[in-house]
């Protein structure tokens, strides 16, 4: 999908919400504490800035009273991954994985990567893992994003077992896809007979993204609002589309497609 506009510490990423832990650490609780819920307490208690966990240090914790939350900030001490952990009296737990992919062109590529990271890893090498996931799982939501200059890979569920079958199937897509040709013209581009059973049939493109930026076009607010950022912002990053332009689209290569992914998909960026 393009966009315009703890036990699991240990895994390598990134932005979750689930239920703290029971303490295990004493610190220094403010008094202003008091009125929130149990888990944030509980939290404020254990996180304490420089203290570490599973492989990383926590270095900030802030309380934010309006959402009844408290926010800690992690950095993993081999990759420099951040880790975003929010603990609220929640059942619902999420999680998310968000990487820098800022666009140097028009071409769509990591909006591209987005689709193609899930048909298939190392540890998971069905076909289509997404489409799979859904009748097996009992998420409460399931999807990813590609905005002007991040990729989001998010979902939530209410189990804690479907929540760490579905973080080993996210982190592993993410990080080690398979990224075959086979897929990149599946939901990229390619050229097609018009007719399959007629091999003299003129060429189309087809493919996934191309024919979703295709529909994104004929809409006239989104070409009035891609113009109009294109000309405010001429010099930078948002002057492109990472969703990807049609025009642009077929000039970008599979190959160009796994070097974005070796650039982007790290830990230290996410």
């Amino acid at each position: 999908m393009w966009l315009k506009s703890a036990t699991h510490l240990n895994k390598l990423s990134l932005v979750s919400r689930v239920r703290a832990l029971p303490p295990r650490r004493l610190c220094n609780v403010s008094a202003q504490a008091s009125p929130l819920s149990t888990v944030v307490t509980e939290t404020q208690i254990k996180y304490c800035v420089g203290s570490q966990h599973h492989g990383y240090t926590v270095a900030k914790v802030d309380v934010v009273p309006e959402l009844s939350l408290a926010a800690v900030l992690l950095t993993h001490d081999t990759t420099g991954a951040q880790h975003l952990h929010l603990a609220r009296d929640d059942r619902n737990n999420a999680f998310g994985v968000l990487l820098r992919t800022v666009p140097t062109d028009s071409r769509g590529v990591a909006h591209i990567l987005e689709h193609s990271t899930l048909c298939g890893s190392e540890r998971f090498p069905c076909r289509n893992v997404f489409f799979s996931m859904l009748p097996r799982s009992l998420a409460t939501f399931i999807n990813a994003f590609t905005g002007s200059d991040m990729t989001l890979y998010p979902f939530a569920t209410l189990n804690a077992k479907d929540f760490n079958n579905l973080l080993s199937v996210y982190l592993d897509c993410v990080f080690f896809p398979r990224l075959e040709e086979s897929d990149f013209r599946q939901e990229g581009w390619r050229l097609e007979q018009e007719s399959l059973q007629d091999a003299a049939s003129k060429l189309q493109f087809k493919g996934i993204v191309y024919n979703e930026m295709k529909g994104a076009y004929h809409e006239q607010g989104r070409m009035f609002q891609d113009q109009l950022q294109r000309n405010l912002l001429p010099s930078n990053t948002y002057a492109n589309d990472s969703g990807g332009d049609p025009t642009d689209i077929p000039d970008l290569t599979w190959k160009q497609l796994t070097d974005f992914h070796k650039r982007h998909y790290h830990p230290s960026n996410a």
